[in-house]
């Protein structure tokens, strides 16, 4: 199955017996998948991976992972005894990957970093915040990526995705903007 897993800076990521260092297009293997415990770990939610390294120069891959998979209900977390990194993404795209994936599971409890019911706002150069809502608003800092989720009037279905950058001039920073008639307009706090 495909997932999301993150590291450090140096590609490293801690296991149960210490620190390891991988390498993209290459195929790891445990005898174990036990989370919290043993195995590879990631996680299906783009989001649910920012929970372990979150720091600026974090790194994420899309990954396989196969053999032996273990879920323990903590989110999306996933343990499993063969993994591969597939391809790496920026912080960004893992943004965009979250998005849709809170799109195709809407209903799935989220209780994830960089993720607001509302109203939202990203605080720092370069990162994001996710706002899912019926009327979600955000601002941020100069250089930072807004996600506007819209959902449907009845339902926590996605109805829209409206992806922004703060480049503080056509966005302004520390604005808030929402969704009026499919187009981006700027809010009152």
């Amino acid at each position: 199955m495909r997932a999301i897993k993150a590291f450090n800076r140096n590609l490293q990521a801690t296991l149960g017996s210490g620190v390891m260092t991988m390498e993209a297009g290459k195929t790891y293997r445990e005898k174990e998948a036990k989370c919290a415990h043993n195995g590879f770990h990631c996680a299906e939610n783009p989001l649910c991976a920012l929970g372990y390294y979150n720091s600026m120069d974090s790194r994420f891959f899309i990954v396989e992972a196969g053999g032996d998979i273990n879920q323990d209900g903590n989110g999306t977390r996933i343990s499993c005894t063969e993994l591969t990194l597939i391809k790496e993404i920026t912080r960004i795209q893992l943004a965009a990957l979250a998005c849709e994936y809170i799109r195709k599971y809407p209903d799935r409890e989220e209780n994830e970093t960089h993720l607001c019911k509302d109203k939202g706002a990203a605080t720092v150069k370069e990162d994001f915040i996710i706002v899912r809502g019926k009327n979600p608003i955000a601002k941020g800092v100069k250089g930072s990526y807004l996600f506007l989720l819209k959902e449907e009037k009845d339902t926590r279905n996605i109805q829209e995705i409206y992806p922004v950058y703060v480049d503080g001039k056509q966005i302004k920073a520390n604005v808030y903007y929402g969704l009026r008639g499919g187009k981006l307009c700027i809010k009152k706090n």
